[in-house]
């Protein structure tokens, strides 16, 4: 009895520390404190890779790749934000699967160099603001199957955006440093995507 709530205690610990506390105690040798890590992210990082790959298999190999690469460079890893980190790997690996994959995708890899007017330009304060997200309600309205069936319409730099703001809960400051655009650029094309996921929905109709 007392080892069971011994081990609830340090399950609960374990779980009450944050990514980076997490890591140092793995690379102190506590193989127990990444499966945490892991229990914590595997299911969004899944769903961000199959998202983009349409594969179920595909996305499953690129997932293993993705914590083996975690593994092997958590001693390297400073300490910041392990959620964008492994989030930038995750993306990596699915644009290496892309890239391998040139003539099947070459359709759907598009130009993604935009020109934005003065109006698209935002200050830190939009951040914020844009991260209290004034599309959150439309989003849980759209929150049905036909949403996920919209979103598969979407390109890719667009549709990756949508998953990484509303279905892993980064940061727009987070989502700009994992796809290396400028947060200006970043939100601009966040709001052309709600507005290609809105027109998509309504003609389904």
């Amino acid at each position: 009895m007392r080892g069971e709530k011994s081990e609830k205690c340090w399950i609960l610990n374990f779980w009450a520390m944050d990514d980076n506390e997490l890591i140092e105690e793995y690379l102190n040798g506590d193989e127990k404190a990444f499966e945490i890590l892991y229990e914590r992210y595997k299911s969004n990082v899944f769903s961000f890779i199959f998202s983009m790959v349409k594969n179920k298999e595909i996305a499953n190999d690129i997932f293993q790749e993705v914590f083996v690469n975690v593994i092997n460079n958590l001693k390297k890893y400073q300490k910041g934000n392990f959620k964008a980190w492994i989030f930038l790997i995750a993306r990596n690996k699915v644009l290496d699967y892309i890239k391998s994959q040139k003539n099947r995708f070459e359709k759907e890899i598009i130009s993604i160099d935009e020109s934005f007017d003065e109006e698209d330009k935002l200050t830190y304060k939009d951040i914020i603001k844009s991260d209290i997200d004034p599309h959150k309600n439309l989003i849980k309205e759209m929150e049905n199957e036909n949403l996920y069936s919209a979103i598969e319409k979407l390109p890719p730099q667009y549709r990756e955006i949508i998953f990484l703001k509303h279905f892993s809960g980064l940061k727009f400051v987070e989502i700009s440093e994992i796809l290396n655009t400028p947060i200006n650029t970043l939100l601009s094309r966040f709001k052309r995507a709600i507005e290609m996921l809105q027109k998509i929905m309504k003609d389904e109709k």
